[in-house]
């Protein structure tokens, strides 16, 4: 008996050493970029943005027109929001308090818009600079 409880001891740690670091490494259910990769927009920096109070701040982008930008978003608000182009092609959320980057195509020229999928009042705009 002793060697059976001892043996289940050393695969129940063995099962926790496995899943905790993969536990670690999940995402946040959406797709659409992360970090790395930009160009312009500020330098390698990129853009940044900030969610509070239900709103976008600043709540329009410039980065150089037809290039991908690092777009890092701070959400300083109590609920999850979003980060969406309005075309779809990049959708990222962002839970309350953290930051994530996304890696967004800025417009050739002219704008695009952005939204959170959560909340129709927030939008935003992208700007070829």
């Amino acid at each position: 008996m002793k060697n059976t409880i001892g043996g289940g001891v050393r695969l129940a740690g063995l099962a926790l050493s496995i899943v905790l670091p993969m536990a670690a490494c999940g995402g946040s259910g959406s797709d659409g970029g992360g970090g790395g990769g930009g160009g312009g927009g500020g330098g390698p920096s990129g853009v940044t943005l900030t969610i509070k109070d239900f709103a976008f701040r600043p709540n329009t982008l410039s980065a150089p027109g037809g290039q991908q930008s690092t777009v890092t978003i701070t959400n300083q608000d109590s609920v999850t929001h979003s980060f969406t182009l309005n075309d779809g092609g990049v959708s990222r959320d962002v839970p309350p308090g953290q930051t994530v980057q996304v890696t967004v195509p800025f417009p050739t020229s002219g704008t695009a818009g952005f939204h959170c999928r959560f909340h129709a009042t927030m939008t935003g705009t992208l700007r070829a600079a």
